[in-house]
């Protein structure tokens, strides 16, 4: 939020297809300024964090569009509003979408 970034939907999302967890972000400025632009200022992010992000390398962060299906999804099943939550989401079932893990800091 500090960076001017505005996250419809922050949470990490377990693909259980490549065994892997992914730190996903749905912002307006996906689409309005780039990824190139919000991948840029999620890095600044993560170095000023050092240590505090080291869990987190910037491999597993992915952007996705306020209106990709996934986020659709979770906005259905469950709001966080605009701060910072923490909901455990797994093992559900949404319009037929399975969703094997996920935890929510903002879907709104």
């Amino acid at each position: 939020d500090e960076l001017g970034l505005q996250p419809n939907a922050a949470l990490w999302f377990f693909d259980p297809e490549a065994n892997e967890w992914y730190l996903l972000f749905a912002a307006p400025e996906v689409t309005t300024k780039g990824p190139r632009e919000v991948y840029a200022k999620i890095r600044e992010v993560i170095e000023q964090l050092g240590e505090k992000a080291s869990a987190a390398p910037f491999s597993v962060v992915s952007l996705l569009d306020p209106n990709d299906e996934l986020v659709r999804l979770l906005q259905g099943a469950v709001r966080t509003g605009p701060g910072i939550n923490r909901v455990r989401f797994s093992k559900n079932v949404i319009n037929g979408h399975f969703i094997d893990d996920a935890l929510i800091y903002r879907i709104a």
